[in-house]
């Protein structure tokens, strides 16, 4: 298994090599997904990890799906993750791992959120389901506080403001469904070759 720097470190040459290949500055960047220029130079230098919301918007600038932004890509008519072969990132606000595929409309994630955590403050165009596998969290959207346990669902519209916390004294697991990442934004980015 790769050391989290070694992770860290690919994640940013690979964001700071899609940014370089459509021709984007990081000021660009930024304007685009509300993320500070200082933070997304960080992000690609690999001293910074990204939050699930950072990764949801980079992908949505770029018309990727959050797998085609930091996983290499298989040519297979499907994907498949293997639960021996599921990659686990660090993340600011806890460890993920991205079980949909390239090109997927909707991105899924699994979060796994340590005890007095929180994910950060998020709200992106789409829509998106949260699903508690194991522990307890609460749930905040639009300053309304909602407590989940192993089991239950949540669906909602992800422009309002939401946040997940683990206020619990164990580790909890929860599946995040996405549709951010793959919303096109009314001007996406080209990429190379779709200009050539």
């Amino acid at each position: 298994m790769a050391h989290e720097n070694e992770v860290d470190t690919w994640v940013g040459h690979r964001l700071r090599d899609l940014r370089s290949e459509r021709g984007l500055t990081l000021m660009t960047l930024s304007e685009q997904t509300g993320i500070s220029v200082t933070h997304l130079s960080r992000l690609e230098k690999g001293h910074r990890q990204p939050s699930i919301g950072s990764l949801l918007q980079i992908a949505r600038v770029y018309g990727l799906s959050v797998s085609e932004l930091i996983q290499e890509q298989e040519l297979e008519d499907y994907h498949l993750v293997r639960a021996a072969d599921a990659q686990t990132h660090p993340g600011q606000d806890g460890h993920y791992t991205v079980l949909s595929g390239p090109g997927s409309t909707i991105a899924v994630i699994r979060v796994e959120v340590e005890p007095g955590r929180s994910i950060k403050d998020a709200r992106h165009g789409g829509e998106e389901w949260l699903h508690v596998e194991k522990g307890e969290v609460v749930f905040r959207l639009s300053g309304k506080d909602i407590a989940l346990s192993a089991g239950d669902s949540i669906h909602f519209d992800s422009a309002k403001v939401h946040r997940l916390t683990n206020k619990g004294d164990t580790p909890a697991t929860v599946l995040v469904a996405s549709t951010a990442a793959t919303t096109p934004m009314h001007h996406p980015v080209p990429s190379a070759k779709s200009r050539r």
